[in-house]
């Protein structure tokens, strides 16, 4: 999770307008074009947190196994460390599922290219016992207390993690092959 600050500084915002001044914006946009009204209310962020962090980030989300990167939060400082309590308690294929879509994502050539392949990512997840058991946990039960399957990094099934990335019946599918995510296109 980030911060408006955040945004900015990951090149994901142009703006920043405290959540305070949203109502102006929308008066704003009543007379004028977005640009305009937004620019209206914008200040300077703040600073951004997760950019005073980058080194330690950078160096523990490294590579594309997420037991190793686990590892590497747990023996971190504490922000290292609550990193891991919190991905600790995410279902472990949509943690393999993830770290592989996140790093498929940093080489897609378009915006794009990324929204029609985690479209298709999120349209698989779906199926997932995990989902189910994942809403269950906290909406239905509100137990908080998920029983991920399979339960840990170890089980998740390498086939399961490329089947996410497959193309989904064709009328849900936006169109052009977009590959397996294990470097293979399909058909």
């Amino acid at each position: 999770m980030f911060s408006g600050a955040d945004a900015i500084a990951l090149g994901m915002a142009d703006a920043f307008v405290p959540s305070v001044r949203l109502a102006e914006v929308a008066a704003a946009l009543e007379a004028t074009d977005a640009d305009a009204a937004i620019a209206a209310v914008a200040e300077a962020p703040p600073a951004s947190e997760l950019l005073a962090q980058r080194d330690w980030i950078d160096e523990a989300y490294a590579g594309d196994d997420v037991a190793a990167i686990l590892e590497r939060l747990r023996s971190g400082d504490e922000p290292a460390r609550t990193a891991a309590a919190v991905i600790e308690t995410r279902s472990p294929t949509a943690l393999a599922v993830t770290l592989r879509a996140l790093r498929i994502a940093a080489t897609e050539p378009t915006l794009d290219d990324a929204l029609r392949r985690d479209y298709r990512v999120g349209l698989h997840a779906l199926r997932w016992p995990d989902f189910a058991e994942g809403i269950r946990a906290q909406v239905i039960d509100k137990d908080r207390s998920p029983r991920w399957n399979p339960a840990s990094l170890a089980e998740v099934d390498s086939a399961v993690v490329t089947a996410a990335f497959a193309p989904v019946d064709p009328e849900l599918d936006l169109g052009q092959d977009l590959g397996t995510g294990d470097g293979s296109p399909v058909g």
